[in-house]
């Protein structure tokens, strides 16, 4: 009763290890045997150091042998682990904005050609580590802006064949890397959902009439850890974080939602929006792992754009603005109804908003100033009142500056321009 199979222990060592424990413990062994070299033992002497060399080596190759065998499995009779669904866009921009960090004059500019399927069935922390690897070697050559692109070079009977390259010279650093395309039937079947993450009242009204104009399904939090909570119950097709939010803030938020994919091994793209226009505000958003910026302010169609950037083969489309239009309208899409809401939102908090900032100015507490002129000025520009969102801004950078002898005469010329503006909108959108 002594005898075992030799498999035995490799088997009771690691029972429970993932696909990507199986990868790492194989790419270790095969370092091994690349650093131990083609050693034989026959002619060396006892003990020396190249017999142990070539003794690490056998037992590095037995080893791999039992890699490749069945019994590495826990459970011969179960299926093999299921690979994770994502899309390539979601790893490429990630991994794009880290160039900068590696020496690179910027982040990577990402191209993913229209071959590359919109969803694929792999995995997504091999595809990060390696393209962290050729966007390092590209940075570290110097050769100045680095474009990362994707392209689907041909089908193979276990998948579709992906190419990766950092930059456009033939001699750039590339890989090839085989995928199953998974990507879903175009038959008007389950839209896609949307989950919004907004604590801005008039804002969110107007976001997610356009989401739903784009014929998502629309799921809202006012905070990052109610987002938190909802993506985990939900799988989202993509998620739009405001990146000042009480309780947690976006960008909290999404380095948290990035650590606890992590686990799931599957990666929802997040799309920062904010009514700053400020570049290193985009930057921060990169390094916290967000896919892409929009500006509260942009149109339907840039949102259109933008969303069909991050999730590829998948188009969205909107009706173009006109120009009679008033500017509410072309921001909600020429949706009556919800730029009707929208109006009454802000007929509704303005006021209040307007005589907290009169008290924040006259008592000097500047972070309540620079919260609430940050909202105003976000909220303005979906009236198109261009000259009453400078004044915003104006009072916003004022006060962040510490200069707040300056406030008093901006503040009145901003309340000025914003009674203007709620006496057109009562007349416009008011009470019939």
């Amino acid at each position: 009763m002594t005898g075992r199979r030799p498999s035995a222990p490799a088997s009771a060592g690691i029972p429970g290890a993932s696909g990507r424990e199986r990868r790492e413990i194989r790419r270790c062994l095969e370092e091994i045997l690349l650093l131990t070299g083609d050693a034989e033992t026959k002619t060396m002497p006892p003990h020396s150091a190249a017999d142990r060399s070539a003794s690490i080596r056998r037992l590095a190759e037995e080893a791999l042998s039992l890699l490749g065998g069945p019994s590495f499995l826990p459970d011969e009779k179960k299926a093999p682990e299921k690979a994770a669904l994502f899309s390539i866009t979601s790893v490429c921009f990630p991994a794009a904005g880290s160039a900068a960090a590696k020496g690179a004059p910027s982040a990577a500019r990402v191209e993913i050609d229209p071959s590359v399927p919109s969803l694929v069935e792999g995995d997504p922390l091999m595809l990060e580590h390696m393209l962290d690897e050729i966007i390092g070697k590209a940075a570290g050559a110097g050769n100045g802006k680095i474009i990362l692109s994707a392209v689907a070079r041909r089908n193979l009977p276990e998948g579709i064949e992906i190419l990766f390259s950092a930059g456009e010279a033939k001699n750039s650093p590339s890989f090839a890397m085989t995928f199953i395309d998974s990507s879903p039937e175009e038959d008007g079947g389950t839209p896609s959902l949307a989950l919004l993450a907004e604590d801005n009242p008039l804002s969110a009204r107007i976001m997610e009439s356009n989401l739903e104009a784009l014929d998502f399904r629309v799921m809202t939090a006012s905070n990052g850890k109610e987002a938190l909570a909802l993506a985990e119950e939900h799988r989202f097709d993509i998620i739009l974080m405001d990146i000042q939010m009480p309780e947690m803030d976006g960008m909290e938020a999404t380095r948290a939602l990035r650590r606890m994919e992590r686990k799931k091994g599957r990666r929802v793209p997040v799309l920062a929006v904010s009514a700053s226009l400020e570049e290193e505000d985009r930057k921060r958003c990169l390094e916290a792992g967000m896919d892409g910026f929009l500006p509260k302010s942009s149109s339907p169609e840039a949102m259109a754009r933008t969303i069909s950037s991050l999730l590829p083969g998948r188009e969205f489309l909107t009706a173009r603005e006109r120009e009679e239009e008033s500017p509410l309208l072309s921001a909600t899409g020429g949706n009556r109804e919800a730029a009707a809401e929208a109006a009454a939102i802000f007929l509704k908090t303005t006021p209040p908003l307007m005589a907290e900032m009169k008290r924040a100015v006259a008592h000097g507490d500047r972070l309540l100033l620079v919260s609430h002129a940050h909202r105003l000025k976000g909220n303005l520009a979906f009236f198109g009142a261009e000259k009453a969102a400078g004044l915003a801004k104006a009072m916003e950078d004022t006060a962040k500056s510490r200069a707040l002898e300056g406030l008093p005469s901006l503040l009145y010329s901003l309340i000025s321009e914003v009674n203007r503006l709620l006496a057109e909108l009562r007349k416009e959108w008011g009470p019939r």
